[in-house]
C-alpha cells in the first residue's frame, strides 16, 4: 500500500490578515471571524507556505519542544476544524517514490 500526501490549500472564501502578531480570518460564505494566537497562528503560516502538512509538521517539531505523537495529534485537530469551518480545503494525493 503506497503512502498518501496530505496537501492543504486555502479555501477561495477564506481571508487572512495578520494583525499585531495574530492571524485574524474571515469565512466570506458565512461571515464568521476566527482568530489566531501562538501555536495556531504558526500552523497557520507553515500551511499556508507549505501546504503538505508532513512539511508543516517538521517544521514545527524543529521549533517547539513537543513529543510527536502531540504535536501530530494537535495538528489533525487544528486542521479538522479549519475544514469544518470552511476555511481550508484538504486532498490526500500519493506520495512521490
Amino acid at each position: 500500500m503506497s503512502e498518501r500526501k496530505r496537501v492543504v490549500r486555502v479555501n477561495r472564501d477564506t481571508l487572512y490578515r495578520d494583525l499585531h502578531g495574530e492571524g485574524i480570518l474571515l469565512q466570506l460564505d458565512s461571515g464568521r471571524y476566527f482568530g489566531l494566537e501562538g501555536v495556531a497562528h504558526r500552523m497557520w503560516q507553515l500551511i499556508t507556505e507549505h501546504g503538505d502538512l508532513k512539511l508543516v509538521e517538521d517544521a514545527l517539531r524543529s521549533e517547539y519542544a513537543v513529543e510527536p505523537e502531540v504535536l501530530s495529534a494537535d495538528l489533525d485537530r487544528f486542521v479538522g476544524e479549519l475544514v469544518d469551518r470552511k476555511l481550508v480545503e484538504m486532498q490526500e494525493i500519493p506520495a512521490e517514490t
